[in-house]
C-alpha cells in the first residue's frame, strides 16, 4: 500500500492568511499532481518549494510563478518511483504580478482635488517607513476626511473600509483601510490609511483618472492622518518593488516629491 505524506504550510506576507489561495497535492494513479487555485480578483505571485523522496519532478524547485485571477492550474507533476514516498511543501504568495512592467513615461495626477494643495509629510526614501518595499511611497499630510482621487485609470482589485483603529506601532498595520487599483501595465497603486467607511468604489469597478474614490483617515500604522500612496509590483512570494513616479502639479512635473513641499493638484 502506498504511503503518502503531504504537508502544506501557508505563509502569507502582504495579505492576511485566508483560503483565497490554495495549493494542494493529490495522488492521481502513479503520479503526484500539485494544483494551485487563486480565488482573488487580482494576480498573485507565488514562491513554491517542496522536499520529497522516491518521486521525480517535472520541474526544478523552487518555483516562482504568477496565477491569474479566479484561475486553477497544475503547477507541478511528480512520478512515483516507489510505493513508499513522501512529499512536504510550503509556499508564500503576495498580491500582484512579478511580470508587470511599469510605464515610466506615465505622469500621475496628485491624488487630491484639482486646485487644492497638500504638503508632503514623507517622500521617497523617507526615514520613518519609506524604505525597502516602500522606498518610493509618498505621504500627503491630509486631514481626516479629505477627498482622495484616483491618480491613474485602472480597476479596483481590493478594498478595506471597516477599520477605525490606528497608531504608531506596526501591530496596527493590518487595520489600515485602503484601496488597491491595478493599472493597464500590471502595476498596482495603493491608497492607504483611509477613514472608516471612507471607500467609495467596489472591487471590479473601473475607475478613471481624477475620479473621487474615497476619504483620507488615520487607520493602520500611522502617527496621524495622511494618505500613503505607492505604485508597485510583486517580486516574489513575500516582497514587492515600488517605482519612482512623476506627478503633474500646477507648477509642472514633480519628479521627486520632497518632504515639507506643498503641491497644487492640476
Amino acid at each position: 500500500m502506498k504511503q503518502f505524506l503531504i504537508t502544506i504550510l501557508f505563509l502569507s506576507s502582504l495579505l492576511a492568511v485566508d483560503d483565497s489561495v490554495n495549493i494542494k497535492a493529490k495522488v492521481v494513479e502513479k503520479d503526484v499532481v500539485v494544483y494551485a487555485q487563486n480565488r482573488n480578483p487580482f494576480c498573485i505571485t507565488v514562491k513554491y518549494d517542496a522536499s520529497y523522496t522516491n518521486l521525480s519532478a517535472d520541474k526544478k524547485l523552487p518555483l516562482l510563478f504568477v496565477i491569474k485571477p479566479f484561475t486553477k492550474e497544475e503547477i507541478l507533476h511528480l512520478k512515483i518511483l516507489k510505493n513508499k514516498f513522501s512529499f512536504k511543501a510550503h509556499y508564500d504568495w503576495t498580491i500582484g504580478s512579478k511580470d508587470a512592467k511599469h510605464d515610466d513615461s506615465y505622469i500621475y495626477k496628485l491624488p487630491y482635488k484639482t486646485g487644492t494643495v497638500q504638503k508632503v509629510s514623507q517622500g521617497f526614501n523617507g526615514k520613518f517607513t519609506h524604505f525597502n518595499n516602500s522606498q518610493y511611497a509618498v505621504d500627503f499630510g491630509m486631514k481626516e476626511g479629505t477627498e482622495v482621487y484616483a491618480a491613474r485609470d485602472g480597476v479596483v482589485v481590493k478594498t478595506k473600509a471597516d477599520s477605525n483603529s490606528g497608531g504608531a506601532n506596526r501591530s496596527f498595520e493590518k487595520h489600515a483601510n485602503e484601496i488597491i487599483i491595478e493599472h493597464n501595465d500590471g502595476t498596482l497603486a495603493s491608497y492607504t490609511h483611509l477613514k472608516q467607511n471612507g471607500v467609495l468604489v467596489k472591487v471590479g469597478e473601473k475607475v478613471n483618472r481624477a475620479q473621487l474614490i474615497g476619504y483620507s483617515g488615520k487607520t493602520g500604522y500611522t502617527r496621524g492622518p495622511h494618505l500613503h500612496f505607492i505604485v508597485y509590483k510583486a517580486t516574489d512570494g513575500k516582497n514587492r518593488k515600488s517605482f519612482p513616479i512623476k506627478f503633474m502639479s500646477a507648477g509642472g512635473i514633480v519628479n521627486n516629491p520632497t518632504i515639507g513641499q506643498v503641491y497644487r493638484s492640476h
